[in-house]
């Protein structure tokens, strides 16, 4: 079974995705920007994801950050029912992404929040920051049989926090499993030097691809990474 991390896969628009027996519409997004950053957050594609047991569902965002800054983005995610009505609501950010980078956010469901859902919709909200340490990291994966080994390496001397990483699995280009871990060495603290691990796919199933993505924020504010 082939396992690779591959670049974006670009599609816009919306799309009909049928879900647990409903028919979910994948709705373009709203869109808030702070005035500096007027533009720049490509949607590279969107999923919706069942998780392998049944609890929840995910609504998984494929971004890349084309503003020409280093960004912090918060997003909401509403589950709608039929008559356009708000049936529940959760929030993801990353405190820091990388200028050019690609990343993932996403909304996590339980399944018996969204019974009536018919539709989601998102909205970000994206700001300027200084505190973005990702390329004084560096992540490499190791395919271990049933699930993927990711390592991922502290190269400056100072600690940051824990790495976020996020993956999308895909068979014969669908979406089919969603995993994401954090990497630190205590807590939320990754510490300068260090190299460390976790594993995901573990209950992915099959599948002959992967998005992955990560984050790393610096707890000090840099006007480059560390």
């Amino acid at each position: 079974m082939m396992k690779k991390v591959f670049g974006n896969v670009l599609a816009v628009g919306m799309m009909i995705i049928l879900l647990s027996g409903l028919c979910l519409v994948k709705t373009p997004a709203t869109t808030v920007y702070a005035a500096e950053l007027a533009d720049g957050i490509t949607i590279d594609d969107e999923y919706v994801i069942p998780d392998s047991i049944g609890w929840c569902t995910y609504y998984v965002l494929v971004a890349t950050n084309n503003t020409g800054s280093d960004i912090s983005i918060s997003a909401d995610f509403v589950a709608k029912d039929a008559a356009g009505n708000v049936i529940k609501k959760v929030n993801d950010y990353s405190d820091a992404v990388k200028k050019d980078q690609q990343f993932i956010l996403y909304g996590q469901f339980n399944d018996n929040d969204i019974v009536n859902a018919k539709s989601f919709e998102y909205s970000y909200t994206v700001n300027p920051t200084d505190r973005c340490a990702y390329t004084s990291v560096q992540v490499d994966t190791k395919d271990i049989g049933d699930y993927i080994e990711v390592c991922a390496t502290n190269y400056s001397e100072f600690d940051i926090q824990s790495v976020g990483v996020r993956s999308v699995f895909m068979k014969n280009g669908k979406a089919v499993a969603f995993d994401t871990v954090n990497i630190a060495d205590a807590g939320i603290t990754f510490h300068g030097g260090s190299t460390n691990s976790q594993v995901i796919g573990l209950t992915a199933g099959d599948y002959d691809n992967l998005i992955l993505t990560y984050t790393s924020v610096s707890n000090h504010s840099m006007t480059e990474d560390l």
